[in-house]
């Protein structure tokens, strides 16, 4: 199904209509608004099969209940294992086959938490298999080209039969060189094949930087070098990753890290619940992924809160209740750290219907792609002359506080990758939008009334 096509049935099911069966997400309530080291070498003849992401549950691990559910839900850390990388094989076959069997170099880009620096790990272990030596690095804004590859030198001059010694590189150690310089080195010594992959490259803020990686990429490729660099962003589209330099399309594949479906969300949900301990229902496991809208990193986070909602009131099987708690929590917890965007989100939730509807287009678009097409919303808000365009620019000017441009005109993200899957919660009900304080009003207000400490 084409993205037109679902933006026209999520049109309907944020009016309260009946695209439940298009969309496979729930309607709204009724009445309610809605640098480590990988040793990597030969050549891939074809795809890599990847295993089933959910063959078999892993055993839960021991520990306190909560310890279990941390562990099983894990949201702070990318996954290393095939089996963990849900509904990825179409990314990591292209990756592979692009890198290791034809040679090119490869960006990764997708959402925050969607499962990037978890692909790009499980690739590295798939190139490893095949005897090449992967490094990796994070990028930093304040950093040189030097500052960003001198690392992966002096890392490759520690690994035997690397191909570099330490006097190759010795006048690189100190000096500030440039992409030939790196280039000639990497396809002079280096026989073997060696990936550099270089995450969060949407952090490197200085132009000069972004186009001397541009030429390394290029030279590396005219040079015939074994050395392939694969950089990792977050970004909704290449331009945002390689603006200014249109001719590296030419030696890179790129591989976008978007959504995945429900189902797989829901068995990752399914099997981080076994391995906690826990049962849901069939129901609360279909709720809880489609609020994720693709995002498993949203899906771990909303399960999380679900299991440990239901550890707390003393039940080891998930419902739709514990799931509105967990959702509850789960958006609690965020406001706390994001109050600024959350309050925008909620103030949004309570206006006229028009433009809530215009808002919630907004956020499932950034949801499921991550950039926001001015005009394309514009277009399907406004298509049965239902809506004013004066609506749609309305709720635009509401949310440009939470927004930016992207390289492309009249394309915005969001700032925070969580906001758009808690503004649809917002609007179709599943959140009750209370004050941020009045949980600590209520204990307060206990504790005076009975004269002790709170519970």
């Amino acid at each position: 199904m084409g993205f037109k096509t679902w933006l026209a049935a999520i049109k309907a099911w944020l009016m309260g209509g009946t695209a439940e069966a298009a969309t496979g997400l729930p309607r709204p309530v009724t009445g309610e608004r809605p640098m480590g080291r990988v040793p990597v070498g030969g050549a891939v003849r074809s795809p890599v099969p990847v295993a089933p992401a959910f063959a078999a549950p892993a055993p839960a691990p021991s520990g306190s209940a909560r310890a279990r559910i941390h562990a099983a839900f894990d949201t702070g850390m990318p996954v290393e294992s095939r089996a963990g990388l849900a509904g990825r094989s179409e990314e990591l076959n292209r990756l592979v086959e692009a890198v290791i069997e034809n040679g090119k170099h490869g960006i990764v880009f997708g959402a925050r938490g969607s499962g990037k620096t978890s692909l790009s790990r499980v690739f590295g272990d798939l190139a490893d298999e095949k005897g090449a030596v992967v490094l990796y690095n994070l990028a930093s804004g304040d950093l040189s080209f030097s500052e960003l590859y001198r690392p992966y030198l002096t890392e490759l001059a520690t690994i035997p039969g690397g191909g570099l010694r330490r006097g190759d590189i010795a006048s690189l150690l100190d000096a500030p060189f440039d992409a030939r310089a790196l280039a000639s080195i990497l396809a002079e010594r280096v026989r073997r094949p060696v990936i550099l992959v270089l995450d969060e490259f949407d952090r490197v803020e200085s132009a000069a930087t972004k186009s001397e990686v541009a030429a390394l990429m290029k030279l590396l490729t005219d040079m015939r070098a074994t050395t392939r660099v694969v950089t990792v962003g977050i970004a909704a589209n290449v331009e945002d990753l390689i603006q200014g330099h249109p001719s590296l399309r030419r030696h890179m594949v790129s591989v976008p890290v978007g959504g995945i479906g429900a189902e797989s969300l829901k068995d990752l949900f399914v099997r981080c619940c076994t391995q906690a301990g826990l049962t849901v229902e069939d129901g609360a496991a279909s709720e809880v992924a489609s609020a994720a809208y693709g995002s498993p990193y949203h899906l771990r986070l909303f399960g999380l809160n679900c299991a440990l909602a239901a550890e707390k009131a003393g039940v080891s099987r998930i419902d739709r209740e514990i799931v509105r708690i967990g959702f509850g929590k789960a958006f609690a917890d965020w406001r706390m750290l994001s109050a600024t965007t959350a309050d925008l989100l909620v103030r949004c939730a309570q206006l006229p219907t028009g433009h809530r509807f215009v808002i919630a287009l907004i956020a499932y678009a950034a949801a499921m792609r991550t950039r926001v097409d001015q005009a394309e919303i514009t277009a399907l808000a406004i298509g049965d002359g239902s809506l004013d365009p004066a609506v749609v620019q309305a709720a635009f000017d509401m949310l440009r506080p939470i927004l930016r441009p992207s390289a492309i005109d009249g394309q915005y993200l969001f700032d925070d990758a969580l906001a758009p899957q808690f503004y649809l919660l917002l609007h179709s009900g599943r959140i009750d939008p209370q004050p941020a304080d009045q949980g600590l009003r209520s204990d307060l207000r206990a504790f005076l009334e009975q004269g002790g400490p709170m519970a």
